[in-house]
């Protein structure tokens, strides 16, 4: 694991997001709390990441702006005025990591002064435990000192292949919105395992390490995922519908980051 204390991080938006961001961080001893400043506008929000996880908090993002590494973790709808706010605030330089679905590299970049190293990540719930599939694009200023520091800070989120830009609204309907495909899933296998007579910790060890099981063929055997499912004999769901169902929501989420990146 990369040592990453030290590193001054400042988190703009501490909702789902940018909350996974510090459980991370912070709960895994990734880096010391005292080097996290959140900025998050609900006081409520506020109070509970500070009880929760000893970070400083603020409703300031120039305060958050002051800080190493800048991760832009607030809804893409309020990035463009985020980004105009601490504009004037990063003479230091520091490393931009924008979450922001939706909102392409080369808006962020302009949005910022020259030079500044911008990174654009979709992260996926599985970072929480170090284990997201979190596509990544990297800006032309990304070089030496910040390559290093995004690729270390990637790595503790999981694994971040680099891809083209224009395709990272399909790549967040495959791997950010994912989750949401399988864990609908998850909750159904484990209710009926639990409504047979399994104890609950049977049931979610059937269902985690039949799905694992199949992540590794599908990863590892030559076959398609077709032709891996003739080693089952049974079939009681049927795989035209749920082919159509899954399709249609990977289509319909990419067509509407396409629609939102029209209005950021």
């Amino acid at each position: 694991m990369d040592d990453l204390t030290g590193l001054r991080i400042g988190i703009i938006g501490a909702g789902a997001i940018g909350g996974a961001l510090i459980d991370r961080l912070v709960a895994g001893a990734l880096v010391r709390p005292e080097d996290v400043v959140a900025c998050e506008p609900r006081e409520s929000r506020r109070d509970e990441i500070a009880q929760r996880y000893k970070v400083r908090t603020t409703a300031d993002a120039g305060v958050a702006a002051a800080a190493e590494v800048i991760f832009l973790a607030a809804p893409p709808l309020e990035i463009r005025k985020i980004l105009q706010s601490i504009r004037g605030r990063l003479e230091h330089r520091p490393l931009v990591v924008s979450f922001a679905a939706a909102v392409p590299l080369a808006a962020a970049e302009s949005a910022l002064p020259p030079g500044t190293p911008v990174v654009r990540v979709n992260p996926n719930s599985p970072s929480v435990v170090g284990a997201g599939y979190n596509p990544v694009v990297y800006g032309s200023s990304v070089t030496g000192a910040a390559r290093a520091k995004a690729d270390g800070i990637l790595r503790a989120l999981g694994s971040s292949p680099a891809v083209p830009d224009a395709q990272m609204n399909l790549y967040t309907a495959l791997s950010a919105v994912g989750p949401t495909y399988f864990l609908p899933v998850f909750d159904a296998m484990i209710a009926a395992g639990i409504a047979g007579g399994l104890p609950r910790e049977a049931a979610v060890a059937a269902a985690v390490e039949t799905a694992r099981g199949c992540a590794e063929m599908v990863s590892r055997r030559p076959e398609s995922p077709e032709q891996l499912k003739l080693f089952t004999g049974l079939r009681p769901l049927q795989d035209a519908a749920v082919y159509e169902l899954v399709s249609k929501a990977i289509a319909d989420a990419a067509s509407r980051m396409e629609t939102l990146q029209k209005q950021t």
